[in-house]
């Protein structure tokens, strides 16, 4: 994996991948993780990034692994997480041969999300390689249909501000267009970088081709501020949300 392209990343890490560990509003990450915890005692955070979730893992598990090919996003993991529990390795998790590494659970956090279809093959098979037979996986993806629903909630929230619906669709489109990459790839646009986003299926599919078995599907739902701003209470109903996958291998 292009090394430079993670570490660009880290410039503004913030804006562009958000951290739904500390941001979800239905706590079902943090419920399966305490729940994956009673039977597990080791755990693998692949594609740690800045340590988003490792905080979480550290609480509920005997030992921790965490994983990144960017070292300056390692280093802010490092800083973040100072307890015993937590070791940090550096390893490009797309390259043919998977770090030296088992674990009893594997935590792959919004980690799949590089434009290209082979390389984030290859991190799923890396972690499907990585964890003990026996051993579970649970992967947080950005959902595809969530984010297309953003666009239609766009268009209500300025109905509701008084413009024809129209004329509404009509102003929304050209953002849409600008900002969808590939609609049949969902490839779209988050702080400025193609981010890869997962149709419900599509992700089972890539967690079985890897060899896992999938068991639940749910959905992490995360505030509506951040991905639009003032948005009319009536339409917070329902939340934006990333899916949650747990697998078995």
């Amino acid at each position: 994996m292009n090394q430079q392209y993670w570490d660009r990343l880290a410039k503004n890490f913030a804006d562009r991948v958000f951290e739904i560990a500390g941001g979800e509003t239905n706590g079902a990450l943090a419920a399966t993780v305490k729940k994956l915890s009673r039977r597990y005692k080791t755990a693998g955070d692949f594609g740690c990034g800045a340590g988003g979730t490792t905080p979480l893992l550290a609480t509920y598990f005997d030992e921790v692994i965490a994983i990144d090919y960017a070292k300056k996003l390692l280093r802010r993991a490092q800083k973040r997480v100072q307890t015993d529990n937590v070791r940090f390795l550096t390893a490009d998790l797309s390259a043919k041969k998977p770090p030296a590494v088992t674990v009893d659970a594997a935590f792959c956090i919004n980690a799949l999300l590089h434009p290209n279809a082979k390389k984030r093959r290859r991190i799923t098979e890396t972690v499907y390689a990585c964890t003990r037979r026996g051993g579970a996986a649970l992967v947080v993806a950005p959902a595809l249909e969530s984010y297309l629903r953003t666009y239609q909630v766009l268009v209500a929230c300025r109905v509701a501000q008084g413009q024809g619906r129209k004329k509404a669709v009509r102003s929304v489109a050209p953002l849409a267009q600008k900002e969808v990459h590939s609609l049949v790839e969902g490839i779209v646009d988050v702080g400025g970088t193609p981010t890869k986003h997962y149709m419900h299926d599509e992700l089972v599919q890539q967690l079985a081709d890897a060899g896992f078995a999938v068991a639940t599907v749910a959905r992490v739902e995360f505030p509506w501020s951040e991905v639009l701003d003032d948005l009319p209470q009536d339409l917070q109903k329902f939340r934006p949300w990333d899916w949650l996958a747990v697998a078995s291998k």
